[in-house]
């Protein structure tokens, strides 16, 4: 997560989106920069206004003085990028090499679940708790470069979008079963919901 002061924007940053590629472009623009662990790092912008509210809270300074954006990716890609990105690379919650989709979301891990109950959506990250956006723009990840572009333009930063912290892994959800595609479409209703009045 970023917050540019001085340029006025609050970047929230969404897992498997890229995240780490655009705070690279960012991060020299931004006073503040909360990295670190996964923890730290995937916080919900409700989240961090509420945290940064010594900054928010200041006449000048409100929400709506700052750019809010973030990046939104398909949830069925999303997920399938998880589960890429867990079995192929070096992280601390890897998964056994011969695991197969399917068992790594039978699992319900916190991949799955923010909580009981509670699915891990990536639109939690860009809305209030009671629903309503707070985002002033989401990037379609499928359109990340152009999107990105033009926001930098917007921001009057210029910088190249180069790809890190990737899957070591290739693989698309065509690779899934037509069922597994639709329930996990299922359960990312409320995702593909947002995504959709995105356009």
């Amino acid at each position: 997560m970023l917050i540019g002061v001085k340029k006025r924007f609050l970047f929230v940053a969404n897992s498997k989106t890229a995240s780490t590629s655009i705070e690279s472009v960012l991060i020299n623009h931004a006073e503040i920069h909360r990295g670190g662990t996964p923890q730290r790092k995937h916080i919900l912008m409700r989240e961090a206004l509420r945290e940064y509210d010594f900054l928010f809270s200041q006449p000048g300074y409100r929400p709506r003085a700052f750019f809010k954006f973030g990046v939104m990716r398909d949830p069925v890609d999303w997920i399938y990028s998880w589960f890429r990105y867990r079995k192929g690379n070096k992280v601390e919650n890897a998964l056994p090499a011969d695991m197969s989709f399917e068992e790594f979301w039978k699992r319900d891990d916190w991949n799955k679940w923010r909580g009981p109950g509670k699915p891990r959506l990536q639109s939690d990250f860009f809305t209030f708790a009671r629903g309503g956006l707070i985002a002033d723009y989401i990037i379609p990840y499928r359109a990340l470069d152009n999107h990105f572009a033009q926001i930098c333009t917007h921001l009057k930063i210029k910088a190249p979008l180069q790809k890190r912290n990737v899957s070591a892994i290739p693989g698309t959800p065509a690779d899934l079963p037509p069922a597994m595609i639709e329930e996990l479409r299922a359960f990312y209703a409320a995702d593909y919901a947002l995504l959709e009045r995105l356009g």
